[in-house]
């Protein structure tokens, strides 16, 4: 029974010692989702998350369901994250070089907390066939752009017809926002 007891003691101990370790892994990867998010990263960069995440390397960060009937694909950080001025665990990857911050808002409510966040930002215009798509598809939500340099876009899309509920606020980079 000694030996039983001393293997528990020492897996104990090993979790105790590596606890630091993986809080600092989890507070490093919600800093790069978050720099993704803002737009901080280079395309380089973003294409090395990527990576990382295909080879399942990134700790802290896992696809959940979550979302329930929305469709998004979301992954949850083991630490909150802040990004735009929101703050979520939730972030939606639209493709491998857009990343969204997606936070969850009153039903309801999208539009208006959408539009208000566009406006925080400052400077952002919807998308160039927003009305077409309305008219032609009966789409209900908003999608605002803002180019930045170094081949960014910041986009705020709210997509009630389908994904209500939720708001995203996020970085694409290269062409991935056309």
């Amino acid at each position: 029974m000694s030996n039983y007891r001393n293997k528990i003691l020492s897996v104990a101990a090993l979790a105790v010692a590596l606890a630091p370790i993986l809080a600092s892994a989890q507070d490093a990867t919600a800093k790069r989702v978050a720099d993704f998010v803002e737009c901080k990263l280079s395309l380089e960069q973003v294409n090395a998350f990527g990576d990382e995440l295909n080879a399942e390397q990134i700790k802290g960060l896992a696809q959940t369901d979550d979302g329930g009937d929305a469709a998004l694909m979301l992954w949850k950080s083991a630490q909150p994250l802040s990004a735009w001025g929101e703050k979520s665990s939730y972030v939606n990857f639209p493709s491998r070089q857009e990343m969204h911050l997606a936070y969850k808002v009153p039903a309801g409510q999208e539009l208006k907390v959408g539009e208000a966040l566009a406006k925080r930002i400052g400077g952002m215009s919807p998308r160039p066939d927003l009305a077409a798509m309305i008219e032609t598809y009966g789409w209900k939500g908003l999608d605002y752009r803002k180019v930045l340099p170094g081949e960014k876009t910041v986009r705020v899309l709210v997509d009630v017809s389908y994904a209500p509920g939720w708001v995203t606020v996020g970085c694409g980079y290269g062409d991935a926002i056309q």
